[in-house]
């Protein structure tokens, strides 16, 4: 009786399991496989859209302060090859009342107001966005611009541009 007793308290010569390292082997071969694989099941469309409309509200509100700042309209256009934003041409420190929009908005490092969209995301309708010197649009309400599940809208009486 004694025997069967001590028998159980002592440990098995096969024992089963895994080893420390093989258990980390797998871990970095299952984490390794996941990058890679996990990129073709989750797909970041949404994120390009949203960035990417906030990307021309940011750019909309730039030349709004632009035009308010300078005393000059201010035309952002927005279409499928992206956006972009000029000023009515200045002679003698004066702006022009009327005629083209040749001056390129700058942003404070220099570059210009201007950029495609990515290449998975796509925008409409084509709008144009002329800010008045007091910040308002003047060429009228501006249609909503859809940019995926996203809506971008200028509101005409004060400037405000709003994504939902």
């Amino acid at each position: 009786m004694c025997r069967t007793v001590l028998a159980r308290f002592q440990p098995m010569s096969s024992e089963r399991g895994f080893t420390l390292v093989e258990l980390i082997s797998c871990i970095v071969i299952g984490g390794i496989l996941a990058a890679m694989a996990g990129q073709q099941f989750i797909g970041n469309q949404t994120f390009s859209e949203r960035g990417y409309i906030d990307e021309v509200a940011a750019a909309l509100r730039h030349a709004q302060k632009v035009a308010v700042a300078t005393g000059c309209d201010v035309s952002v256009t927005v279409d499928a090859s992206g956006y972009k934003a000029f000023q009515r041409g200045a002679a003698a420190g004066t702006c022009a009342a009327a005629g083209a929009f040749t001056t390129s908005v700058k942003h404070m490092d220099g570059t210009a107001v201007n950029a495609a969209p990515p290449p998975d995301v796509v925008s409409a309708p084509a709008i144009q966005v002329i800010f008045n010197s007091l910040g308002r649009v003047s060429n009228g309400t501006p249609a909503p611009l859809q940019v995926g599940a996203f809506t971008l809208t200028v509101d005409a009486g004060s400037g405000w541009v709003q994504v939902q």
